[in-house]
């Protein structure tokens, strides 16, 4: 009976989260799907006292997303990926700088000590900082809070700011089978990376996968667009159900030091990296503000699909950098988040 419960209340989460994403698609803002998903699933949660959405939606909504992008990767596209790899790298290494700096800010506007501080302004995913707080005795809560704002605040300002970019990348005339034979491989290696802690498998994998098929020859077909808007709905709707409008209230200081790390990061980011991806790479400013916002992974990669953004470059920059500060967390906190420092009053 329980377990009947919670199914109903997360389908009718879902059934508000896509009302809300039509309506949005239907004004026009821009990346509609994901808005109005995220804002109507997080008015009707908070609304309801739901428990929020099985993380199984999420990842089905990554695992469409990122065969969808696999499905216009041609050989160029690969090459041109290969090519921006010294930038993408340069970018994860001033993001995580960036963000090493910014700790001492967010630590004395937010009141809390500086590994709490140093996880909340790291630009990497909710789950792993928010897993690394709670095995370093950190707040947790404070952490995931950070992220959680983080994140909604770039994809709700960010597409809207930059508009429309080129006209979006078209899939070819690929294999439907090859779609198909992607989703299923791509699944079963997720699974099973997802048990070993690799970093956003749901959304990697598919990528990788299809990228294997285009190198030996086999371009994907697209898939059909209300798949495509379903994934839309399903990750705008995971991040929305998540969103604790009573956490904002008990921590306004930790909201306000999320806002002024994010808009200090991305300022800084595009100062300094970004003429040389404009100058050097010729990349528009669409596709180079997705490319070096600190947004989640999907959630950048939807609106770079949406907006018409080099979804490649996009989706090659943010996988980098999120690879690169999951992997260096550990010696960053050692380096200047050790615990040791009470919380500021």
């Amino acid at each position: 009976m329980r377990r009947s419960r919670l199914w109903f209340s997360q389908i009718l989460a879902l059934f508000a989260a896509a009302a809300g994403g039509a309506l949005f698609n239907w004004t026009g803002i821009p990346i509609g799907w994901v808005l109005g998903s995220l804002i109507a699933a997080a008015l009707w949660t908070n609304a309801t006292g739901g428990p929020g959405l099985s993380p199984n939606i999420r990842r089905l909504g990554q695992l469409v997303l990122g065969c969808a992008t696999a499905s216009i990767l041609t050989p160029a596209l690969l090459g041109q990926m290969a090519n921006a790899l010294p930038a993408m790298v340069l970018a994860a290494i001033f993001a995580n700088g960036f963000a090493f700096l910014l700790a001492r800010p967010f630590a004395r506007i937010a009141g809390v000590d500086r590994l709490t501080a140093m996880l909340s302004v790291l630009p990497a995913g909710l789950a792993e900082m928010a897993g690394l707080a709670q095995d370093r005795k950190a707040r947790a809560d404070v952490v995931a809070l950070a992220h959680t704002a983080r994140v909604t605040l770039i994809v709700l300002t960010l597409p809207a700011l930059v508009g429309a970019g080129r006209q979006p990348l078209v899939p070819g005339d690929g294999s439907a089978w090859a779609t198909l034979a992607c989703l299923t491989i791509s699944l079963g290696l997720a699974w099973m990376m997802s048990r070993v802690g690799l970093l956003n498998p749901w959304i990697v994998l598919p990528v990788v996968v299809g990228a294997v098929f285009v190198l030996f020859g086999i371009e994907l077909a697209a898939l059909p667009p209300f798949v495509v808007i379903a994934a839309q709905i399903l990750i705008g709707a995971s991040l929305g159900a998540r969103l604790p409008f009573d956490s904002f209230a008990r921590m306004p200081a930790v909201l306000l030091a999320a806002m002024f790390s994010t808009l200090a990061l991305f300022t800084g980011m595009l100062v300094t990296v970004g003429p040389l991806l404009h100058w050097v790479y010729d990349v528009d400013m669409t596709s180079l503000s997705l490319a070096l916002a600190p947004g989640g992974l999907a959630e950048m990669l939807a609106a770079a699909k949406a907006v018409g953004a080099d979804v490649p470059l996009v989706l090659g920059f943010q996988l980098l950098r999120s690879l690169l500060t999951n992997t260096a967390a550990p010696m960053i906190i050692r380096a200047g988040g050790r615990n040791s420092d009470p919380p500021i009053a």
